[in-house]
């Protein structure tokens, strides 16, 4: 049941984003300033923040009482915010917007309330302040700068891949796009970078610079060796300037190994020093980043990624190409403020066969029937369905490998309806 507290929270998605730290501050400072509570890892990126959160939430936890926040969700709001092994309970998202709706609603008296996202920001650092959190794992919302995430004082800032995204509010060029992503590094804060692009390498090096922050490039302070993976995971040897790790994830792609290398190097140059070779091999092995190059299903082999963007559909084909995954029937669902062009255009390198369909957030997803009207041409099997589940059961009577692919929403549409679980590790 959706209580009126909930449906006030929801609600407020309506508003939309709004890249403005003012609120952020003025929120957090009635409520005590709970992101000065717990220490932070800061993750931003286009690409592979949501798993190198997951790789560092996993090794802090073996020893000590952490949290993870990451958005959006793939079936329930809860997943966005995890302290130690558990979900965020619904009784404590719904004292929480109780508790703060009439500060939330004077505050547009001010300036303006805060949107759906800085509500969810100040939930999850309350709850993890609330908890006893010691440290948090958090994931940028979109951007980096003006982010609401970004009131957290971090341990360390971890920028992975940078690609183009969001064109208007982060900029048209990837040195614009890093600029905003490097608004997270602070005065004295150590910043990993694990993107390679020399734009990219360089934006980033001069903002730490700047910042007097130490610059630790992911290829340039590691090295991985005897790479082995296959779509059980993957297993590799990471040495770091401090330790040799041998490491397993259950991860897919040819990008893991160097999101965790990232993942490791942040917490090598933090103050979690209860940390040690075992904890972190341990962690990286227990991590999982549901709906990520997963196989869900055997028979037929069903693979949902959420591959939502051009960069990360590129980076999907390129591991693809790496496994015996040839040429399957895509089922593909979009949100209106993606570059479908260009997505259709590099999700094509997978398959010549696909169905489009609408992911499960009706008001936001482009109609199927527009995208196999702009990508006519360019698959030589195309259909129609609607219905996600609809065009799921048709995908999996009529083909032997299945990709699901295009949006988190369809993706966890379909991890539901097969009832797959979606926390962020394995069970021991």
């Amino acid at each position: 049941m959706v209580t009126d507290e909930l449906s006030y929270l929801y609600g407020l998605a309506r508003e939309g984003i709004k890249l403005d730290l003012s609120v952020m501050r003025e929120f957090s400072g009635i409520l005590g300033n709970p992101e000065q509570k717990f220490r932070a890892f800061h993750v931003a990126g286009t690409n592979g923040k949501g798993s190198t959160s997951a790789y560092i939430y996993n090794i802090l936890m073996k020893k000590y009482s952490s949290g993870l926040y990451t958005s959006p969700h793939l079936i329930k709001f809860n997943e966005r915010i995890l302290m130690n092994r558990e979900l965020i309970k619904d009784q404590e998202i719904e004292d929480f917007v109780a508790k703060n709706r009439s500060v939330m609603t004077s505050m547009a008296e001010s300036n303006r309330n805060p949107t759906f996202f800085e509500t969810t920001t100040m939930l999850a650092f309350t709850h993890f302040a609330d908890s006893g959190a010691q440290y948090a794992s958090i994931e940028v919302g979109l951007g980096g700068r003006l982010d609401a995430t970004n009131i957290v004082n971090p341990e360390v800032s971890i920028i992975t891949q940078i690609g183009y995204e969001h064109f208007d509010k982060l900029g048209c060029s990837l040195t614009s796009i890093a600029m905003e992503k490097g608004g997270i590094i602070k005065p004295d804060v150590p910043v990993v970078l694990g993107d390679t692009k020399p734009e990219v390498v360089n934006t980033i090096r001069k903002l730490a610079e700047v910042r007097q922050s130490k610059f630790i490039h992911v290829p340039a302070n590691c090295e991985i060796t005897d790479l082995s993976s296959d779509l059980a995971g993957t297993s590799f040897v990471l040495k770091t300037p401090k330790k040799e790790y041998k490491l397993k994830t259950s991860l897919i792609g040819n990008f893991q190994p160097r999101n965790a290398a990232a993942a490791v190097l942040a917490l090598e140059n933090s103050s979690a020093d209860k940390i040690m070779k075992r904890d972190i091999e341990t962690g990286i092995k227990n991590t999982r980043w549901p709906g990520r190059m997963e196989i869900i299903r055997n028979d037929p082999k069903v693979m949902v990624d959420c591959a939502h963007n051009p960069p990360a559909a590129n980076a999907l084909k390129n591991s693809l190409s790496e496994y015996n995954f040839p040429n399957p029937l895509l089922v593909i669902g979009i949100l209106s403020d993606k570059d479908s062009y260009s997505y259709l255009h590099a999700i094509r390198g997978i398959s010549d066969r696909v169905i489009f369909t609408s992911p499960n957030e009706p008001l936001r997803a482009i109609p199927p029937e527009k995208l196999a009207s702009m990508s006519s041409g360019l698959f030589r099997e195309s259909a129609v369905i609607n219905d996600p589940i609809e065009a799921y059961e048709k995908a999996i009577s009529t083909s032997d490998l299945v990709l699901v692919t295009g949006s988190m929403y369809l993706v966890g549409a379909i991890m539901e309806h097969e009832g797959k679980a979606v926390m962020p590790f394995h069970n021991d």
